[in-house]
């Protein structure tokens, strides 16, 4: 019986069929991520239209919520990060701390007084000045931990003027501004102002004993770091009332009399010192460059000639320091320094506030005087432009705006291109401005991120109140 005849496969196509197994053995890795890469892909692609026509409200979420904590904390505590308490080569510091003491002069709250407005127009007045002075004198406690801090006089704006009651509010507000971290360790000593009791012959003698019988004497010695401070009350040393000035009086005859007592002096008085017409303060004053005598209703730019002299030849001080003019200026008396030092508030007509931060060295454990180096030294500490903040916020938001606007106009447009020819034609009739989901969408994105900076505003606010 015949058999059928099988065919057998030829060498040369069991190689081939060999090779095309290996090959595709070694090709299938980079097939699955060819697929895989093009399931990925394609959502992409059907997406980019979307993606294209997102909204920047996340973006300015962001933005927004950096701007308000850089403009509200960090800012203010990076402006006296940059200070530091002073010091002379010469003292030797390891053996012996100079004792440090932080000067503010006229945080000068704002009142009823200061530009009658009334409502809530007065409120925002009295309300973000407080706000900045709160910041600053938490952060002044926190960076620098004074031994001592001294206000040079005009605790308030309207001090004279106000009635009992409106005082004790207002005092009860000063008190909540400036709350001591530390009362015990930390003493503070207070000057009279001319906004608080008047000025020589017009003192008022109700602000005058009510302001005493709150802050204490307006005349006074103290000592601090082996230094002779002498508060001088030289408003009422302008006037002619004795029952006023005895205090003040009586202090510079005691000081020109004492031969015991012989510590460096450091003056305060809260009218700077008589000096001659435009005599120059100094670089570091943003405002002109000179004080000059000058007088109007309750002030007076600078203590008369003959009463400065006086006082110079009685107390005899090594340094002075005074407030009253809002900016910073640095002159001399002979050999004599006066500073007289930066407003405390944004609110009283410079762009950078400021304080003055004084150290004492005096290690000696008498009172001679008869020291090689200078036993004080000072530095004026600038606080952040609050002006310059609040116009970074309306730039930023003007920005937000045009953004927001101009997203949801293209978008609109975007969606209309989408439509039949027939709708499209239809629509191009209308303005896009004028439809109802245009302002919808904008109010939407606007709201959620005023609600955003709201929320991050309010809370900056309640870590300086708490």
């Amino acid at each position: 019986m015949q058999q059928s005849s099988q065919t057998q496969p030829s060498t040369s196509s069991i190689a081939r069929s060999c090779a095309n197994n290996i090959l595709a053995i070694f090709l299938f890795p980079f097939h699955v991520i060819s697929k895989i890469t093009q399931k990925l892909l394609n959502p992409a692609k059907r997406n980019q239209r979307r993606i294209h026509s997102r909204s920047p409200a996340f973006t300015f979420k962001i933005i927004w919520t950096f701007a308000l904590l850089i403009g509200e904390v960090f800012i203010f505590s990076y402006s006296m990060q940059k200070c530091s308490w002073p010091e002379h080569e010469s003292w030797n510091t390891t053996a012996t701390e100079p004792v440090h003491v932080a000067i503010i002069a006229d945080p000068q709250i704002i009142d009823d007084y200061s530009y009658g407005r009334t409502g809530i127009l007065q409120k925002i007045s009295e309300i973000y000045p407080d706000m900045y002075m709160r910041k600053n004198w938490i952060n002044l406690q926190h960076i620098f931990d004074p031994d001592a801090i001294i206000f040079l006089g005009d605790l308030m704006d309207g001090g004279r003027e106000l009635d009992d009651n409106k005082w004790d509010e207002e005092l009860h507000r000063f008190r909540h501004l400036f709350i001591p971290e530390k009362p015990i360790k930390t003493p503070t000593f207070y000057l009279a102002g001319n906004h608080d009791i008047g000025f020589g012959e017009h003192i008022i003698p109700e602000a005058f004993y009510r302001f005493r019988k709150v802050f204490g004497a307006f005349s006074y010695m103290t000592k601090l770091g082996n230094h002779s401070i002498i508060a001088l009350d030289t408003i009422a040393l302008s006037g002619s009332n004795n029952n006023l000035k005895k205090d003040a009086k009586k202090l510079m005859q005691r000081l020109n009399n004492d031969t015991t007592n012989s510590f460096p002096r450091i003056l305060l008085t809260h009218v700077p010192l008589y000096r001659p017409p435009n005599t120059d303060c100094g670089p570091l004053r943003q405002k002109g460059h000179s004080i000059n005598q000058g007088a109007g209703h309750q002030y007076q730019n600078l203590i008369v000639e003959s009463l400065s002299n006086d006082i110079m030849d009685n107390i005899k001080p090594s340094l002075i320091l005074s407030g009253d003019d809002h900016d910073y200026c640095e002159i001399l008396h002979g050999e004599i320094p006066e500073i007289t030092v930066n407003t405390f508030s944004f609110a009283m007509g410079v762009n950078r506030p400021g304080f003055l931060l004084l150290s004492l060295y005096n290690p000696s454990n008498d009172n001679s005087t008869e020291t090689n180096f200078t036993t004080f030294a000072y530095s004026q500490c600038l606080l952040p432009n609050q002006i310059r903040i609040y116009i970074w916020y309306i730039i930023l938001f003007i920005a937000t705006i045009f953004c927001i606007f101009s997203q949801a106009f293209l978008k609109l447009r975007r969606n209309s291109e989408m439509l039949p020819i027939w709708h499209r034609y239809h629509q191009k009739r209308k303005w896009t401005i004028f439809t109802s989901q245009y302002w919808k969408m904008i109010a939407k994105e606007v709201g959620d991120i005023a609600l955003i900076a709201f929320i991050i505003y309010l809370g900056c606010w309640i870590w300086f109140l708490i």
